[in-house]
């Protein structure tokens, strides 16, 4: 299986859910500052980035794990589907993919962290509001990337998009 986990930036929330599903952070505790900014790539992608998959290695069932930012597009991740359905049809790919959203978990916090670090380069204004957010969404994440694996183990469909639009912060 191949889990591709997507958000606005790929650099964030799509960053925190890898380390949840690869145990490169404890579920069972808020995560620290360093913890957080030590994680590859968090807050390091740029505009120039997106689209582009980055791999982050095998979880402890041998799956493949991705991330992958959209920006805007709204036909990004459609298209990758419909590809891996081609290559699908053509015998040329047998793994099952998953793409799962994870902006919904995104904080306020997080939001405007990301537009004063990333867009701004405001680091001493976004870096602390990123921290800040990801450590309020870090449950919300954590049972976005439990819900991700529950899914893809039950759907049997060779390709999932999971919209997670029941984690939406209010």
């Amino acid at each position: 299986m191949v889990y591709i986990y997507n958000c606005y930036g790929g650099t964030h929330s799509s960053i925190l859910a890898i380390a949840y599903h690869l145990e490169m952070l404890d579920k069972n505790r808020e995560p620290t500052k360093d913890e957080i900014l030590n994680l590859p790539n968090f807050n390091k992608l740029v505009y120039g980035n997106r689209g582009e998959l980055f791999y982050y290695g095998r979880d402890k069932e041998g799956n493949d794990v991705y991330s992958i930012g959209r920006g805007r597009s709204k036909v990004l991740i459609p298209g990758l589907y419909n590809l891996a359905s081609m290559l699908h049809k053509q015998k040329l790919l047998n793994e099952k993919i998953i793409f799962s959203n994870t902006s919904p978990t995104v904080s306020l916090s997080m939001t405007f962290g990301g537009l004063f670090s990333r867009w701004l380069k405001l680091d001493f204004i976004g870096v602390p509001l990123l921290v800040k957010g990801a450590k309020k969404s870090y449950k919300d994440i954590i049972k976005l990337v439990d819900n991700t694996k529950k899914e893809a183990k039950k759907d049997k469909s060779k390709i999932i998009i999971l919209d997670n639009k029941e984690f939406k912060k209010k």
